[in-house]
């Protein structure tokens, strides 16, 4: 198995986790260093995986500005097919490398509320209730086009519709490496930001775009409470609430 360590086009993905299976991470140590046509790869060796079968675990910690780059690879690979994100974002070229999120995703960390495993090949973002405003300097960036403008204004139309008035933490997004998916590992970051909804007394609100991740969430302890349709050509949403436990 290659994880690579540098950026590279991924032909396929899906979004955040799954309830089967137990969660499986392994430390950078587990792993030896290649390269390929020019990327660096950290090589899954059978003898490290052996051993590592035997220490499977839910690790998990803060994430960091420095995981920044690492949170942006994840993150295009596990939503290279995402409705909402390939609507956005329909170029295979800008969207291959996630880093045309990058000033949105330092905005969001600036709530020092994100979740990632140890090799970051599977984080959480969450924003506590209320959800603060925070002025963040994410550097320069270039205009967008009418069109992109006019997608940016319906989705933030249509999430600020259905956003429920309780106050709630918000999953604003979860995603796993396609090569690590289906072991539970997206499942026990939520479930560590349900744990801080409990100790608060709030529910958990997110939105979603796919029926699967409808039945994924549902398992989770998530309803749906509202559905919608994204104007200027968007795609079909699920707003789903955890109740307060």
């Amino acid at each position: 198995r290659l994880i690579p360590l540098r950026v590279a086009p991924w032909p396929g993905g899906s979004v955040a986790g799954s309830p089967w299976g137990r969660p499986l991470l392994m430390s950078l140590a587990m792993y030896r260093r290649g390269e390929s046509e020019g990327v660096e790869y950290l090589m899954w060796t059978k003898d490290t995986h052996e051993q590592g079968s035997q220490n499977m675990g839910s690790e998990f910690r803060p994430g960091t500005q420095n995981d920044l780059s690492r949170i942006c690879t994840t993150f295009a690979r596990s939503f290279w097919d995402d409705p909402v994100m390939r609507w956005l974002f329909p170029d295979d070229d800008v969207f291959h490398d996630g880093t045309v999120m990058q000033g949105f995703f330092q905005r969001v960390m600036a709530h020092d509320c994100t979740l990632v495993t140890p090799d970051v090949a599977a984080f959480s973002m969450w924003i506590p209730p209320t959800r603060p405003e925070l002025d963040v300097d994410t550097g320069p960036s270039e205009p967008p086009s009418d069109e992109m403008l006019a997608k940016f204004m319906a989705l933030r139309e249509a999430l600020a519709t259905n956003t429920p008035e309780e106050h709630h933490w918000y999953l604003q997004m979860v995603g796993t490496h396609p090569d690590w998916q289906r072991r539970g590992i997206g499942s026990t970051l939520i479930r560590e930001g349900l744990t801080w909804a409990k100790r608060d007394g709030v529910g958990v609100y997110l939105e979603t775009e796919t029926i699967d991740n409808v039945a994924y969430y549902r398992h989770l302890g998530f309803d749906v409470r509202t559905e919608w349709d994204v104007a200027a050509g968007g795609p079909h949403m699920w707003g789903m609430w955890h109740p307060v436990n």
